[in-house]
């Protein structure tokens, strides 16, 4: 009998003459919770879909309890005890809780949906994860959040031994991440094994017990967390010592450019700020403070009352297309869903904003495009094999940099960044960071939303903080800490 409930050796996967992995191993015991890290595309979702028979490897072995499986499809997974939670949910919205956790394994009686069934094993599984959800509630009626943990039990229902976690805490809240911390605690108690896909240090030191990282598709090293600090795991990520997260800042702040007076619509109200010239403007807040409305709202995607002075002209932006005319970009929260067309090009997708410019009696320069695209490549250091490559193909880092390049080819005054580095890996995340200091010093005023407090203080000139559609507070950059920060984030006191 294996120590291991679970051995991948010399595992190989080519995508043509690509290697997405490339004699990667990993074993994971009982009882352990298992962070895989990397940078993106580095193979590990690559390495858990075929753990979950998504995927099929070119080449490798695979054991459980010390025995060779093969898995070529996810009931094989199942049958073997492993379920995956993947990041991108797949969800029946029409369905309840208890049909989207069972759907396809539904017991009947006498021909029939055993109802009474379906609700009891449901809330006995809620009750092995110390959560409640209502089993006849429709899905689609809870949040991300909500439905993640729907999803976990869905997971538990198929009597797994390893249950794996592809970035599970990205679109959290601080309460609901220490929900989720609870439950694989919970999980590992159980003597369940955990393999834990996530780019957040603080993920892996709040249940980790090892840490594997992957670079380029091999392995990079193995580290007992209880004995490695966050330096270390970022030089087997990334091949070097980060010596600095954040760039020293460089800006100038200049004259204000912007006033937002009494901005009003259904999620956010009475707020008011301004902005200047070459300025990075941070907004904290919780999940639902109003924070990505008002970015929106601004940029001309809501409807809202109040007034917008731009250059001390009013201004009203009616639409998206009324926001670019003046000056105003948005790099939105999901990349995938709102920034990019992932079936086409790099370059299909740069000059997505600037049509127009780029073509003469409706007909498109190639030359034109070619070179609007190859200078954006080279600013931002895509890392592609040229402007023609699908967008769908790129790593997040890298796919995120290719919506700021389309932002950047409209030439805006205004930068409006949400959770810019939401989903990407610790060296694409610095490098981000590098390209909001160059593009300040050049003079772009720029307003950041950001869960995450610590890229708030490491970036900002200053620091609104949002609460339930209000503004309770302003910090500069003297006053502002995490404790300050959360402190106006719980607040019900609105300034403005």
């Amino acid at each position: 009998m294996s120590d291991f409930i679970l051995e991948m050796k010399h595992i190989y996967k080519s995508y043509g003459g690509i290697h997405a992995l490339s004699d990667v191993g990993l074993d994971l015991k009982a009882g352990e919770v298992l962070c895989l890290c990397g940078e993106n595309g580095a193979g590990k979702s690559t390495l858990m879909k075929i753990l979950a028979g998504v995927e099929t490897p070119t080449e490798g072995e695979i054991y459980i309890n010390g025995r060779p499986v093969r898995i070529t499809k996810p009931i094989d997974a199942f049958n073997e005890g492993i379920s995956m939670v993947h990041q991108e949910l797949v969800q029946i919205e029409e369905m309840t809780v208890a049909e989207n956790i069972y759907v396809g394994r539904f017991k009947t009686k006498a021909g029939f949906v055993d109802k009474k069934a379906l609700r009891e094993n449901t809330l006995k599984l809620f009750e092995e994860l110390d959560i409640f959800f209502e089993p006849d509630s429709l899905v689609r009626q809870y949040s991300v959040a909500n439905r993640q943990l729907i999803e976990i039990a869905k997971a538990l229902s198929h009597n797994c031994s390893i249950i794996i976690f592809d970035e599970p805490t990205a679109a959290l809240t601080i309460e609901e991440t220490e929900k989720l911390y609870r439950i694989i605690r919970r999980l590992k108690q159980k003597g369940m094994a955990v393999i834990l896909i996530s780019h957040r240090m603080e993920d892996i030191y709040a249940v980790g017990d090892r840490v594997e990282v992957l670079k380029d598709g091999e392995n990079s090293g193995t580290l007992r967390v209880s004995e490695s600090k966050v330096d270390d795991i970022v030089k087997l990520m990334i091949g070097r010592t980060m010596t600095q997260q954040f760039p020293h800042k460089t800006n100038q702040v200049g004259d204000v450019i912007m006033e937002v007076k009494n901005l009003t619509n259904s999620k956010i109200s009475n707020i008011s700020f301004d902005l200047r010239r070459g300025e990075v403007l941070g907004v904290a807040g919780l999940v639902g403070a109003g924070r990505t409305e008002l970015l929106r709202a601004i940029f001309g995607l809501d409807a809202c009352e109040g007034n917008l002075t731009l250059n001390g002209k009013r201004i009203v932006n009616q639409s998206p297309m009324d926001g670019l005319k003046r000056g105003f970009a948005l790099v939105p929260e999901d990349r995938k869903d709102q920034g990019l067309i992932l079936n086409q090009s790099i370059l299909q997708n740069i000059v997505l904003s600037i049509l127009k410019k780029m073509s003469a009696w409706g007909i498109m320069k190639p030359k034109k495009e070619t070179v609007v695209c190859e200078e954006y490549i080279q600013k931002l250091k895509i890392r592609a094999s040229g402007k023609n490559m699908i967008v769908q193909m790129l790593s997040g880092g890298n796919q995120q940099k290719v919506v700021l390049g389309k932002c950047l080819a409209s030439k805006p005054e205004i930068l409006l960044l949400d959770e810019p580095t939401r989903g990407v890996d610790v060296g694409a995340k610095a490098e981000i960071y590098k390209i909001i200091n160059d593009l300040a010093c050049e003079g772009i005023s720029i307003i950041v939303v950001s869960s995450e407090m610590t890229e708030l203080l490491g970036i900002s000139d200053r620091i609104l903080v949002m609460h339930e559609g209000y503004l309770s507070g302003e910090l500069s950059m003297n006053e502002a800490s995490e404790e300050a920060i959360m402190r106006l984030a719980i607040s019900h006191e609105a300034v403005g």
